[in-house]
């Protein structure tokens, strides 16, 4: 009975060993850089460059234990449980963040028409659209100008990369538009 006790005990161990690394190998590390973006005119002319909230070479928030069979929400909401930011997410569709804050920093979606235009029935004939919403693409360049290169896809429905570290932009882009 000690024989077979001895070699079930190795097999357990060995079982739980490879467990264990299992899980520590799915735990990831995750950079999260905040910038903010604004366009210059209604002709899509992009004016200055973007403004990195903490610096282009340091992360505003490095959160680890990300589980890399997850999505960028869930990693952001594990951040939020550890208390280094806060998050909303949109009420219709969970998916899209439209409030981020962290210590010293915080926005929050919004839009709306300025400049208007009524005719003399009191219509609303012309306006500039002025809104801002969070944007986000995958890496650590604060100062990508090509604001049509971001994700066609949510942060809620999209995995994080299956790496050990991996990093990841939250742009807080304001465009106008004349109409």
């Amino acid at each position: 009975m000690s024989k077979k006790f001895k070699r079930l005990s190795a097999v357990i161990l060995a079982v739980v060993m490879m467990l264990g690394s299992t899980v520590m190998a799915s735990a990831a590390t995750m950079h999260i850089y905040i910038r903010e973006w604004e366009q210059g005119t209604s002709s899509n002319t992009y004016l200055g460059t973007p403004k990195p909230i903490s610096g282009i070479t340091n992360p505003v928030v490095t959160v680890t234990g990300v589980d890399s069979n997850g999505t960028y929400k869930d990693a952001l909401e594990l951040a939020k449980s550890k208390k280094q930011l806060n998050v909303l997410w949109n009420k219709e569709a969970a998916e899209y963040l439209t409030t981020l804050s962290v210590p010293g920093y915080s926005n929050t979606n919004d839009g709306k028409n300025i400049n208007p235009i009524y005719d003399e029935k009191g219509n609303m004939i012309h306006a500039t659209w002025q809104g801002s919403s969070w944007m986000w693409y995958p890496g650590n360049d604060v100062t990508l100008e090509d604001t049509s290169s971001y994700p066609q896809t949510t942060l809620g429905g999209t995995k994080v990369p299956s790496a050990n570290e991996f990093s990841i932009v939250l742009s807080y882009d304001t465009t106008h538009f004349d109409w």
